[in-house]
């Protein structure tokens, strides 16, 4: 788990924001759209490594450079962490699937190593596999849904008050004028961030 500073609420920029949103059942909001994965996907091709840890390392170094993507909220306070890593569904042959986590690490050859580990280890394993992930809150919870090419995104469970570690799901991988174009779902407390970050979001994954 990375380090983590608290933030002083009552000179914070966001004071207001964070409060107003604050006060809502579910302060989420959600923004779903393309982002080229051209040269990630070949990257991986040419190393013959998998796609899913190359395009989850590209989400999580866009992810880590945008502050609001790390800010945490915890017993009521603010938190700000250096590093957030991945909570990512890994599938099992049988159709089920279990809950990892993966560290970040800026070596992406490391991150793969270290991530291809804990996927053996959730396939072996039955169930969610619900561990140190589930009280974590220095990660991004991430779902890849390669079959289907969506255009919006809707995660499951009620209200969320309180709740402020973000949501990333991607989908299918589908050529556009000779690129290859995936959909990115991101949903995050508006209290923490605004569209304005998520737009940053995506612009670094166009550049990574």
């Amino acid at each position: 788990m990375s380090d983590k500073h608290i933030i002083d609420i009552s000179s914070w920029t966001r004071r207001e924001h964070y409060t107003h949103f604050g006060m809502l059942e579910d302060p989420f909001f959600g923004i779903t759209a393309k982002a080229d994965f051209t040269s990630c996907y070949m990257q991986a091709k040419e190393d013959g490594k998998s796609f899913f840890l190359y395009s989850l390392h590209k989400i999580l170094r866009a992810a880590n450079a945008v502050t609001e993507f790390r800010y945490r909220i915890e017993d009521g306070r603010v938190v700000l962490y250096d590093l957030i890593g991945a909570s990512p569904t890994v599938g099992r042959d049988d159709g089920s699937f279990g809950f990892a986590v993966f560290e970040y690490h800026e070596d992406r050859a490391t991150f793969v190593e270290e991530a291809e580990k804990e996927i053996a280890r959730v396939k072996s394993a039955s169930g969610l596999c619900l561990g140190e992930g589930e009280n974590r809150q220095d990660l991004i919870y991430y779902s890849s849904i390669p079959w289907i090419d969506f255009t919006d995104m809707k995660h499951a469970g009620g209200p969320r008050k309180g709740q402020s570690i973000p949501r990333i799901s991607t989908g299918m991988l589908v050529p556009s004028e000779e690129r290859l174009m995936m959909s990115v779902s991101v949903e995050l407390n508006h209290g923490l961030a605004d569209g304005y970050h998520v737009a940053q979001f995506f612009r670094l994954l166009g550049m990574l």
